[in-house]
């Protein structure tokens, strides 16, 4: 099982084992290159090589690329700082004055905090499913659902354990009421495949940081039609038809989900996803799922003897093939993690009550083999 891309692209592997994508993701030399030249060319020259039209227009192939990424057309993605920002601001158009929202208990802080927020303002009632090993987390979402939910909002794949939710099926339920589903695929997009339109959700956001493998500064959101209609909570003056209009009487928002868009932002950031996206859609989205379904398989079959076991046995239809969560009665997964680190440069991560494995298109068995053999010298 070789890599799907260069590892030579990826500086760290040189030096380490790099099992935490799930984290802060390693970004291949071509999209530091492009990022490094777009930075010398404006930071030295300014608007000698960055005109107010070409500007105006930075966002373009990013939306373009994004939405193939999403399964959705360009005019319904926004390009805007952080997956924090897009979660809100999607938060801030679906916020009613009364109603239950279904939330993930244990699921990141940036999905359920606009919500938790919206309930000190709103007569909104908070509803939380745990995400158990022994239970269907995708089945106990639709089973929260009832005629008072107003919207249900979760990560595709859950950061800490892996858990992988059947949207569709969660979308299906939530139209039976009239509630609006509400989806984070930080922890899937560019790991997997993305497919807003077959889902049928009313939203989708990501960041660009982790699997997408661009820097921080950059994210993704891409909203259903009648949302793109609606008026943003915040406004900006890069959401406009013309930004570079200037029209401080006139609120001329921009058709489309553009007119999410706020300000000024890492356009650096922006110039490496559109690369790395590039690269790894050439490998393939099903490709390198299927991948990282062969290196997991690999490496459970190594570390079930030693006493390590995964959140989700593999052959679990709700258990995601990159991000695999190591179980040990005797291990603290951040201890662990920290032990692995310092002695065997092998680098993942100690979320909730596991150590999180992450397994990218960049990943070999003889990344799995070696973190096996760690565990077997614990």
């Amino acid at each position: 099982m070789p890599s799907l891309v260069p590892r030579d692209s990826y500086a760290a592997l040189e030096r380490c084992t790099y099992l935490n994508q799930a984290a802060l993701g390693l970004i291949p030399i071509p999209a530091v290159e492009a990022m490094h030249a777009f930075i010398d060319r404006t930071a030295q020259h300014g608007n000698l090589y960055l005109t107010d039209q070409q500007e105006a227009e930075i966002l373009v192939g990013v939306r373009s690329a994004g939405a193939e990424l999403l399964g959705t057309t360009a005019d319904a993605v926004a390009v805007v700082g952080s997956a924090s920002e897009g979660l809100g601001q999607v938060a801030s158009l679906l916020e009613a004055d009364r109603g239950t929202v279904v939330l993930v208990s244990t699921d990141f802080p940036s999905v359920t905090y606009p919500w938790l927020a919206a309930a000190q303002r709103r007569q909104i009632e908070l509803r939380f499913v745990e995400d158990r090993a022994d239970r269907d987390l995708t089945q106990d979402l639709v089973d929260a659902i009832d005629p008072r939910t107003s919207v249900v909002t979760f990560g595709a794949v859950q950061y800490a354990t892996g858990s992988q939710i059947e949207v569709g099926r969660v979308v299906e339920r939530a139209r039976d009421v009239g509630a609006r589903v509400v989806v984070d695929v930080t922890q899937v997009a560019g790991a997997g495949p993305v497919d807003m339109y077959r889902w049928g959700a009313d939203a989708v956001v990501t960041c660009g940081y982790k699997w997408l493998s661009s820097h921080g500064g950059v994210a993704l959101i891409a909203v259903a039609p009648d949302l793109c209609d609606r008026l943003p909570q915040l406004v900006g003056w890069k959401g406009t038809n013309d930004p570079f209009a200037f029209d401080a009487r006139t609120l001329g928002l921009a058709n489309g989900a553009r007119r999410f868009e706020l300000s000024t932002m890492s356009y650096a950031s922006v110039v490496g996803l559109e690369s790395s996206m590039a690269i790894l859609s050439s490998a393939g989205f099903d490709r390198i799922a299927q991948h990282a379904a062969n290196l997991a398989a690999r490496l459970v079959g190594q570390v079930e003897g030693l006493g390590w076991s995964p959140f989700r046995q593999l052959g679990d239809p709700g258990a995601s093939p990159h991000i695999v969560s190591l179980r040990h009665a005797r291990h603290r997964p951040d201890i662990t993690a920290a032990r692995l680190a310092s002695d065997h440069r092998i680098v993942c991560g100690g979320r909730g009550d596991g150590l999180r494995i992450s397994l990218h298109a960049y990943n070999d068995e003889a990344d799995v083999d070696r973190l096996a053999e760690a565990l077997r010298g614990a």
